[in-house]
């Protein structure tokens, strides 16, 4: 198999294959599989796989340097800084963030991101739900891989903390998108129409995920 391909052999019944976003394709068999099977599994979703790949290669992402975080859209830099040992000091003006803590560690980074995903978009789902008038029964922060953001059949909202990454334009989107949700659970017409009345830049923030969606 090519370099960007894993072959796992798993407790499954079904074989599954997986391309991720950075061109990784991960391939699960069940261990019953003979080499035979898995050229022929290959050999049937090569097109599909090819389809996939040529996707995610189409889209953009968002360049960083090596001492640089995505917040909100931009790049801000980090800075150590041992003066702030019990705090992280984001200057919104100039785009930099000061602190002790090592964000440039990928769980310490990530431990913080869930933390400021949790401060601004529970803030924010409040301020856009008493706006637009729209009750929801609790909003919960999550850590999926995919999905950024789901409504529950009992009004739970959930939203993904890498969100706090992403312009305040799509956040919104996918806020307003999810509160919509409470009243109408489908993608009907009249979903949309009541997203573009509350949300008018709505398809802007959908090119911003097509476009760049891979670098949350």
């Amino acid at each position: 198999m090519p370099e960007n391909y894993t072959l796992e052999k798993k407790d499954i019944k079904h074989a599954r294959i997986k391309v991720s976003e950075n061109g990784h394709v991960r391939v699960l068999v069940p261990y019953s599989f003979t080499d035979a099977d898995i050229s022929a599994l290959m050999s049937k979703k090569s097109n599909w796989i090819s389809k996939q790949l040529a996707f995610f290669e189409k889209k953009s992402r968002i360049e960083l340097n090596r001492n640089q975080i995505l917040l909100f859209g931009n790049r801000y830099s980090y800075f150590y800084d041992d003066t702030y040992s019990r705090k992280i000091v984001i200057d919104h003006s100039f785009n930099t963030i000061r602190s002790k803590k090592d964000l440039l560690d990928p769980e310490i980074q990530k431990k913080w991101y869930k933390k400021e995903a949790r401060k601004y978009l529970v803030a924010r789902t409040e301020e856009l739900a008493k706006r637009f008038n729209f009750t929801y029964k609790a909003i919960f922060i999550r850590d999926q891989r995919t999905k950024l953001g789901n409504c529950s059949n009992e009004g739970n909202i959930s939203l993904n903390w890498r969100l706090v990454k992403a312009p305040t334009l799509v956040s919104d989107y996918i806020i307003i998108h999810e509160l919509v949700h409470t009243k109408i659970m489908n993608h009907s017409s009249k979903f949309w129409t009541m997203l573009k009345s509350l949300f008018p830049d709505y398809k802007d923030a959908i090119n911003w995920l097509d476009k760049y969606g891979n670098s949350l």
